[in-house]
């Protein structure tokens, strides 16, 4: 729909999202569907790639993507002298490599639930002593609070001054309208039978004090409304101003001691 230019995800569809892409790109013009979960997803990645941008823009020269999935950064942001990394499980990951491009990133295998992300990031050369960027897309939501705390403590004290992380949160259940709460009613309904269930939800000031105690210094909170209205914007005819405020995006840097 000419918001998001990612050729590399039509290459690591399931059969059905390829399904799906084909049907809306075949739509007649002037009826597109717009939908509420694209608005949604295309401020979230377009929030995260201006993450990476900036942080490259700034000479930082590593980027781990934690929980990776089928992100594609690695090649469409890709620049001389930055390394990639990507954290996830193994068997995601290899299915990843078999439909993926050649090169790109460096990937990690780790289960978040049981290992520590900074530790297997470092054991396949993530260096400590160099800022980095922690990309955390769509992941906080999957994990407990715990864990999520515990990785997020391991990262801010193995990195460098300098790092940054960037992160997205779901909110509680209760949040925001009755189209908010009927949106995420679908979403977690989607999931069923996933091994995927939402297990964390806070609210955006909730978000920011369990990263700021996590030992990262938060630099920036922003709903999703917010945002969708900044880097989507009207003319892309999705419902911008129908995405859930109360999701939040976070932003946050390793303070020096």
């Amino acid at each position: 729909m000419g918001v998001i230019s990612d050729p590399l995800a039509r290459t690591m569809l399931s059969p059905l999202s390829a399904t799906f892409v084909w049907s809306v790109r075949h739509w007649p013009s002037t009826k597109k569907p717009g939908s509420v979960a694209r608005a949604g997803l295309a401020t979230r990645v377009l929030w995260y790639d201006a993450q990476v941008n900036n942080a490259l823009d700034d000479g930082l020269e590593q980027v781990a993507v934690v929980g990776a999935g089928y992100d594609s950064r690695a090649w469409r942001l890709a620049r001389d002298n930055v390394r990639f990394f990507e954290l996830d499980h193994g068997a995601t990951q290899r299915d990843k490599m078999r439909c993926a491009p050649s090169g790109g990133p460096t990937y990690v295998e780790c289960d978040l639930g049981s290992a520590s992300a900074a530790q297997a990031l470092h054991d396949h050369g993530l260096d400590a002593t160099r800022p980095a960027l922690f990309v955390l897309e769509g992941l906080t939501m999957y994990l407990t609070e715990d864990v999520l705390r515990s990785q997020l403590r391991d990262l801010a004290a193995s990195s460098a001054t300098g790092s940054r992380i960037a992160l997205d949160f779901s909110p509680p259940a209760a949040a925001g309208t009755a189209r908010d709460r009927r949106q995420l009613r679908y979403q977690r309904l989607f999931r069923v039978g996933s091994g995927e269930g939402l297990k964390l939800s806070v609210d955006p000031a909730e978000a920011a004090r369990l990263v700021e105690r996590s030992g990262w210094q938060v630099v920036e909170v922003t709903g999703m409304k917010d945002a969708a209205r900044a880097l989507v914007g009207a003319d892309a005819g999705l419902p911008v101003d129908a995405v859930n405020a109360h999701k939040s995006l976070v932003a946050g840097r390793k303070p020096a001691s």
